[in-house]
This record gives structure tokens, sequence and C-alpha cells, in this order.
């Protein structure tokens, strides 16, 4: 939904935001390849915003827009009005920009007849994420996380069939009102069912399993599981990979019940 947004919206050096938003991914990343449009949405969010209680206590979808740059300021007490109109944004056309993005979609999620949740999507960025957990802590036979990886796939592989059921079904007008609602529904109940009651170790406001932060504000991956193998706590580290392929389980079949009740209701 992002990335068909930043298509219909121009940045103020008239290009669309998707090509200027492709270009910067390809500078940052210094790849020899433009990368694909599942790389450049960043699915990895910190704290220190108002964002941070739907997510992490509430469990509530969010996107955080923003424009990034080397200008250097940041909650300073020059940052204002007099600095953004002569050297921050003097003709106000990144404000407008953002403004134009926020409103498209805003708009197309209000009027979308199916919320614009992939997750097939979702669980390929959380199957790059414990890759990338393994990796950095370098996990041998310390900890066996293949059941969650196997879980993790099956998530992946149910979002991706409803997303194609609901898709071809919608297209070719086999839908009703009811059939919309009930789909709906279930698809918002997912991100509430990443919740922990009891909360990360240590943090228990924090009930997100997949998204936290740490104490810098930065973003966190799977932050229960995350921090206790960066203690080497061996022991809450398999108490937490379980409470995650629990989840994750629970998510998959949400998601193939979900497209049982489409694909039985047809019209």
């Amino acid at each position: 939904m992002l990335v068909e947004a930043s298509k219909d919206v121009r940045a103020p050096s008239g290009k669309s935001l998707y090509d200027a938003w492709r270009a910067t991914a390809t500078r940052e990343s210094k790849a020899a390849v433009r990368p694909l449009d599942s790389e450049i949405v960043e699915t990895r969010i910190g704290s220190g915003s108002d964002h941070t209680v739907f997510l992490n206590h509430l469990g509530r979808p969010v996107i955080n827009l923003n424009f990034s740059g080397d200008y250097g300021v940041y909650h300073s007490m020059y940052d204002d009005h007099f600095w953004m109109s002569r050297i921050g944004d003097p003709t106000f056309e990144y404000h407008v920009a953002l403004t134009r993005i926020w409103g498209l979609v805003a708009l197309r999620l209000a009027n979308a007849d199916i919320l614009p949740f992939d997750f097939g999507f979702n669980g390929t960025a959380l199957e790059r994420f414990l890759h990338e957990l393994e990796q950095r802590n370098k996990l041998k036979s310390q900890l066996n996380l293949k059941k969650l990886h196997a879980r993790i796939v099956e998530f992946e592989k149910a979002g991706n069939l409803l997303r194609e059921a609901s898709a071809l079904d919608l297209g070719a007008g086999d839908s009703s009102p009811e059939k919309i609602q009930q789909l709906n529904e279930q698809l918002l109940q997912v991100e509430s069912n990443w919740l922990d009651p009891a909360g990360i170790p240590g943090r228990p406001w924090f009930q997100h399993l997949l998204y936290s932060s740490r104490y810098t504000y930065a973003h966190l991956e799977f932050p229960g599981l995350t921090e206790a193998v960066e203690k080497s706590d061996w022991k809450l580290a398999a108490e937490q990979a379980a409470l995650l392929e629990k989840a994750v389980e629970k998510n998959t079949k949400l998601l193939r019940s979900a497209q049982s009740s489409w694909e039985k209701n047809k019209k």
C-alpha cells in the first residue's frame, strides 16, 4: 500500500516519491542493483514516538511516515520556524509532499474494501529477523530455533494464500459486505494476537512479541528472545522461543480459518 501510494505523489525534485525513495535506498545500501519494492519499506520500528503505546502495548498496526536527510538538526533550540523557513524547507515543498502522502494513505485505508495487510510479506520479514538474530549471535547448539523457522514459513504461506484468494474474488466481484466485514475483523485480530499479557521479561508494559525497542529507542525485533540470547540466558531464550512459536501458530490458524470462511461464503 505504501509503495503504491508513493507512486502517485511527487517529491520536490519532480520525481515521484517512489523513484526518490528507491534512489535513496539504493544509495544508502551501496548495493550494485536497485532494491526490490519489498526491500524499501522499513519494517523495523523502534520507540520514542507516539506510536509506541499503540503498537507495543495495545497491538495496533502503525505506520511511521517521515523524510530524513543530512541537515543535522533534531530537537534543537534552533529547530524553529525561522530555521525551517530559511534553511530546512524554505518553500515548504517537503511539508506539502508529506501531507499528500499522509492524506492519500489515509483515504485508501478508509476506502479499502479489504484491509491492505500483507501477512505473506510480514512472514518474510520475520524469517529475515530470525536469521539475522542467529547470525549476529553466532547461534549453533545453544538454542534450537528450527521449529520457530518452520512456524514462520507456515504463517508466510497462509498469508500469501489468503491474500491471493481474497484479491481474486474481490476483483471478480464475488464478495458481499458481510463477507468483507468478517474478513476485516479477522485481519485486525492478527496484530492483537502478537501480544503477551506478561510482557517482555523485565519490561512488562511492552507486550508485543515481535517488536519493541532497546533502552535507546533503537528498534528491537523478537525482543524477549533477543535480549535473552544476548545475555546467554538459554533457559529464558527457549521459553521466549516457545511463546513465539505459539503466537505464530495461533495466527497461522487464524489466517487459514479466514481463508476457509472466505472461500465457503461465495456469493
